[in-house]
């Protein structure tokens, strides 16, 4: 038998099944969200919620949690704006881009892809959330498998 270290990718993405055994009002609530976010089939909905739980595990205990997006919403103003500038530019974590959005006359968002360890980016988003004139700052961290050696296989 192969060891998981030696398993080629081909092997590695293959579907297995399992069988699950849930409370029907948990289905119920599930099938209902699988339906409102249009997924083909509960099975890329529990692909999906499974991607997402292993993400927020290894996030937690520090196996994983390079790359994240930092969301903001606050209010236009220069000052403010010119302190969240500062803040990605002393930041140990990398901004690797950045989307600035006028929502309202009064209120920007932006979005920041930030790549480093989880407390270079949990310093940086903790920055954020204590200036004046935030009002949302949600970061939105991710793992990907792949990351080593995305420079290699990468193409658009």
């Amino acid at each position: 038998m192969i060891g998981d270290d030696q398993m080629s990718d081909e092997e590695d993405s293959r579907l297995v099944r399992f069988g699950v055994a849930v409370p029907r009002d948990l289905l119920t609530r599930f099938d209902q969200l699988v339906e409102s976010k249009r997924y083909i089939g509960r099975s890329e909905a529990i692909r999906d919620a499974m991607r997402l739980y292993i993400s927020q595990a290894e996030w937690e205990t520090g196996q994983s949690g390079q790359t994240a997006a930092v969301n903001i919403v606050y209010e236009h103003r220069p000052r403010l704006m010119q302190e969240l500038i500062t803040l990605q530019h002393k930041s140990e974590a990398h901004i690797v881009s950045a989307v600035h959005v006028h929502l309202t006359r009064t209120h920007c968002l932006e979005v920041l892809t930030v790549k480093g360890s989880r407390q270079q980016i949990e310093e940086f988003s903790d920055g954020i959330v204590g200036l004046p004139g935030v009002e949302y700052a949600r970061v939105f961290y991710f793992s990907l498998p792949e990351e080593e050696d995305h420079q290699n296989r990468h193409e658009h």
